[in-house]
C-alpha cells in the first residue's frame, strides 16, 4: 500500500452538488444556491462564476450579472445528513476521521496496513464511501494540508496520490494558487497586492518575515506550502460512542406541547437501547426537520455525566420550550454521545482539599474538551532550565487529564 499517512474525501460545494444530484437537467447551466431567505448567494457553478457570481454576493445583484442563472434554495437539514453519511462512510474505512467542514472529511490512514494490503483496494473504499448519488474525489499525502490539494486537483470520482516525502509535496504544491493556503480572507487579499500568486514563490519567502505580516498563520501557511504541515487529524470526541433515535410525524408537530411529550419519549427510548444501559451519558444533542428540510439544532454538554433520565430531562427541557423552530417539524432526532461507564469515586484520605480541587480541575477540562474537540487549557513544564533565552526555559504542553 502507498506510504500516504492521510487521506482527504472531497465533495466541492457539498450543498449544491447534493441539490444536482437530483437536478440531472442544470448539469452545465449557471446554477446558484441560495439561502433560505433566498437573499445571498451561497454557492455556484462554474458557468456562473464566468458571469462574476460568487458566493456572498445578494441574490439580486447575481441575477443581474447573469439573467440565466437558475437560483435553487437550501435544505440544511438534507445537506447535513449527506455530510454524517459521508463522515460515516469514511469511518467505516479508517477509524481515525475529522470532519472539517460539510464535504471535506480528513482520515488518518496509518495502520490500516493489514486491512488493504493494495492501494488500490483502499482508493476503491474511499472513494465508494460517498453517498451514491455524489461523486467524491480523494487526495493522499503525508501531510494534511497537501491531501487537501491532491483532492481538490483530482477529477471526479479518482484518487491524486503525492509522495510522503516533504520535497515531493513541495514540487506538488509549488504552481498551486497562493490563494489555496490555510489564511484568512483579508491575508489573502494582501497576497495579492504584494504578487504572490503561487505557493512556491510564498515558500521562498523567508519565514520570519512572513510571520511578521501575517502573525502565526502566516508560518503555518509557509510550513504547508514546503509539504510539512504540522497539522494533525482530530477525531470528533465520542464519534463512535452514541446512541441515536429517530421518530417521524405525519402531518408534523405543530403544538410545543406535543413536541415536548416527543422529545421526552425520544429520550426514554434511547435510554433502552443496549448500547445505553449502564452507561453515563456526557452529551445530548437534539435535532429537528421541517417538511421543507430546515433545520434547528441544539447540543447540551453535561457538566457531570449522568444516566438519570429525570436529571437528563432537565437539560433538554429548556432547549424545547424556549426553542424558536423554522416551522412545523416532521423528524425529530435525539442524540446520546460521550457514553461512558463511570460510576462513581474514591476521594483520596490524604490533601482531601487539594486532591477535590484537582478533581474539580479535571473535571472541568473535560467538559470544555467534549464541549470544542480540544483541550484550552495549557501547563508549563521545564524544559531547559540553564538556558540564557527565557522563552527557551519553559514550554506549554496541553493540559489533558
Amino acid at each position: 500500500m502507498s506510504t500516504s499517512r492521510i487521506a482527504c474525501v472531497l465533495i466541492p460545494s457539498l450543498a449544491l452538488a447534493c441539490e444536482l444530484a437530483e437536478r440531472a437537467h442544470l448539469l452545465g447551466r449557471a446554477v446558484a444556491l441560495g439561502d433560505v431567505g433566498r437573499t445571498r448567494v451561497l454557492a455556484r457553478t462554474a458557468e456562473a462564476a464566468r458571469y462574476g457570481v460568487r458566493p456572498g454576493m445578494p441574490l439580486r445583484v447575481a441575477t443581474a450579472l447573469c439573467p440565466a442563472l437558475v437560483v435553487l434554495e437550501e435544505r440544511p437539514a438534507h445537506h447535513v445528513r449527506v455530510a454524517e453519511a459521508l463522515v460515516e462512510g469514511v469511518g467505516a474505512v479508517a477509524p481515525l476521521v475529522e470532519a472539517a467542514m460539510p464535504g471535506v472529511v480528513y482520515a488518518d490512514l496509518r495502520g490500516l496496513d493489514g486491512l488493504y494490503p493494495r492501494r488500490e483496494a483502499l482508493e476503491q473504499a474511499l472513494l465508494a464511501a460517498a453517498p451514491e448519488a455524489l461523486v467524491a474525489r480523494v487526495g493522499l499525502a503525508g501531510t494534511r494540508f497537501t491531501a487537501h490539494v491532491a483532492a481538490r486537483c483530482a477529477e471526479p470520482g479518482t484518487v491524486l496520490a503525492v509522495g510522503e516525502a516533504a520535497e515531493d509535496a513541495a514540487r506538488f504544491l509549488a504552481p498551486r494558487p497562493a490563494s489555496w493556503l490555510p489564511l484568512p480572507e483579508e491575508s489573502v487579499e494582501r497576497l495579492r497586492l504584494f504578487g504572490i500568486e503561487t505557493m512556491g514563490e510564498y515558500a521562498t519567502h523567508p519565514v520570519h518575515a512572513l510571520e511578521a505580516q501575517f502573525g502565526p498563520p502566516g508560518r503555518l501557511a509557509w510550513l504547508a506550502a514546503r509539504g510539512e504541515d504540522p497539522t494533525p487529524v482530530r477525531p470528533r470526541p465520542f464519534a463512535r460512542e452514541r446512541v441515536v433515535e429517530v421518530t417521524s410525524s405525519d402531518p408534523p408537530l405543530v403544538s410545543r406541547e406535543v413536541v415536548l411529550r416527543t422529545s421526552e419519549q425520544l429520550l426514554v427510548r434511547a435510554l433502552q437501547q443496549p448500547g445505553a444501559r449502564h452507561h453515563f451519558v456526557r452529551c445530548v444533542r437534539l435535532r429537528a426537520s421541517t417538511e421543507d428540510d430546515r433545520l434547528w439544532e441544539r447540543t447540551q454538554v453535561l457538566r457531570e455525566p449522568t444516566g438519570e433520565r429525570n436529571r437528563l430531562w432537565q437539560a433538554l427541557r429548556p432547549l424545547l420550550e424556549y426553542a424558536e423552530y423554522p416551522g412545523p417539524i416532521a423528524e425529530l432526532e435525539l442524540e446520546l454521545s460521550g457514553l461512558t461507564t463511570e460510576s462513581g469515586r474514591q476521594p483520596s484520605l490524604l490533601y482531601a482539599e487539594r486532591v477535590r480541587q484537582r478533581e474539580q480541575m479535571d473535571e472541568m477540562v473535560r467538559h470544555l474538551k467534549v464541549r470544542f474537540g480540544d483541550s484550552p487549557i495549557a501547563h508549563a513544564v521545564e524544559v531547559d532550565r540553564w538556558s540564557r533565552i527565557p522563552e527557551r526555559r519553559w514550554a506549554l504542553m496541553d493540559y489533558d487529564p
